[in-house]
């Protein structure tokens, strides 16, 4: 009996346009495991198979990069099985050119696909365990709610008038009003306001010029004004973390905290007095520090650090978002892209899923060393953010800290005299005015306070 021949006319083009993404990026093609859910056109499907299976023959260590040919498809045992005469015409026509952006056309639809999957697996996984005993029903109703909870479709790019924007924005602040939360030092609120729902804000600093002390300053105020404070820590242990605000409450030096609470003191080491321990053991019992959130996230993807935002918010009821430090998100070896073009789009995504949670973004970021080359009359700024061109086209707010101590350029004697002072220079500010600020920095007891 004859095969039935292939007519491209008739087949549908949502179908066709996804099989020639997958053509063109072979990469795609493990993005859906049951393609029979997304052709409804046979012949399409068995085309599929072909790619699938000439994919197979290149063996697992190849990366998927290279487009798919019409003469490994000849090698397959679906070819041989299908026999369509003018498959060879409709292979050319769907690696057609004028098929333009074909895989961004059909990303989203392989995005879905891919949740769809991931919620599967997870929730047959949670039933498995629940089957075997190793998870209550009540453990694993938490489980599954805790790994589902940040998985959502993206939506579609809908035009809305400006009108329907404002009223919506009025109606929200009548019926849901936000928090009103600020940094917690008078000036720095007075210049940039309170903090926006859904907004980016940008601290970036060099190493060791107080990034992570001022972030762990800043929580400890949102933190005693009642406010829920989550922190995405990808750098530092939570050890380090806890450490500061130890040293900020009970007022002993990180150095003591360092040699006599993180590790086992030494023979040369001075033990602890008993206002010290007094005190640090008071630390323990500060209610405000229930309301930060810490979570351990080196070595964290893009996909984890949106999955850890959802989870803060929906799940601990987070009213702010920390973000500590942006260059510090794991891309994956099989991510092809430049580190620009990742953190640029990693920034997207984080301030996209920011505006949907409605909480204001607060993102740490690395300079590089460019600055350190330019005379001492030219500060840092954020054209020097590490490998992001456009930080300051992004950001809502975004800001430079800079200790003279640590610029290489000053003087030594100068650098004594300036020990104590951070400045964090205010370089951009949609709503409001540039400005710099001076501030009292004790790096010994993690303080900072205005001058």
């Amino acid at each position: 009996m004859r095969q039935p021949q292939i007519k491209p006319e008739f087949t549908w083009r949502a179908e066709h346009y996804f099989l020639a993404s997958v053509i063109r990026t072979p990469r795609y093609a493990f993005s859906v495991n049951r393609p029979h859910i997304i052709f409804a056109n046979e012949d399409m499907l068995s085309l599929w198979r072909m790619v699938e299976q000439a994919i197979n023959l290149r063996g697992k260590s190849d990366p998927l990069l290279d487009p798919v040919a019409y003469e490994e498809i000849v090698l397959t045992a679906e070819f041989e099985k299908a026999r369509m005469h003018n498959l060879k015409e409709v292979w050319t026509s769907a690696k057609d050119p004028s098929i333009k952006g074909s895989p961004e056309r059909l990303h989203h639809l392989l995005e879905c696909y891919a949740t769809a999957r991931l919620i599967d697996k997870k929730v047959c996984t949670r039933i498995g365990q629940l089957t075997d005993g190793s998870l209550s029903p009540e453990d694993t109703i938490n489980n599954i709610q805790q790994d589902i909870v940040s998985i959502h479709a993206n939506t579609q790019y809908e035009p809305g008038s400006v009108r329907s924007i404002v009223q919506s924005i009025w109606d929200d602040r009548k019926n849901k009003p936000a928090a009103s939360i600020k940094t917690g030092f008078a000036k720095l609120d007075e210049t940039i306001g309170t903090l926006v729902p859904g907004c980016t804000y940008l601290w970036a600093a060099r190493t060791s010029h107080g990034k992570s002390s001022w972030v762990s300053q800043v929580v400890s105020h949102q933190a005693m004004a009642g406010h829920k404070v989550g922190v995405i820590g990808l750098e530092d242990s939570p050890s380090v973390w806890a450490s500061r605000w130890i040293s900020r409450v009970s007022g002993v030096q990180l150095r003591r905290i360092r040699d006599a609470v993180l590790s086992s003191p030494g023979e040369d080491t001075a033990p602890l007095s008993e206002e010290e321990e007094v005190a640090i053991s008071n630390t323990s019992h500060v209610t405000h520090l229930d309301n930060i959130e810490l979570v351990d996230a080196k070595g964290a993807r893009l996909v984890d650090v949106l999955r850890i935002l959802n989870d803060l918010v929906v799940r601990k009821g987070v009213e702010i978002i920390w973000i500590d430090y942006l260059q510090a998100i794991y891309a994956g070896s099989t991510d092809s892209r430049s580190r620009r073009d990742f953190l640029e789009y990693a920034w997207a995504m984080m301030e996209r899923e920011a505006e949907r949670l409605q909480v204001p973004l607060m993102i740490t970021a690395q300079l590089n060393r460019q600055w350190e080359m330019e005379p001492i009359s030219v500060k840092p700024g954020l054209r020097n953010v590490e490998w992001m061109g456009a930080a300051e086209q992004k950001c809502y707010v975004g800001a430079i800290l800079y200790r003279p101590y640590r610029d290489p350029r000053v003087s030594t004697e100068q650098q004594d005299r300036e020990f104590n002072k951070l400045i964090v220079n205010v370089e951009k500010c949609k709503q409001g005015e540039s400005k710099a600020i001076e501030y009292y920095f004790d790096p010994a007891g993690c303080q900072i306070r205005e001058m």
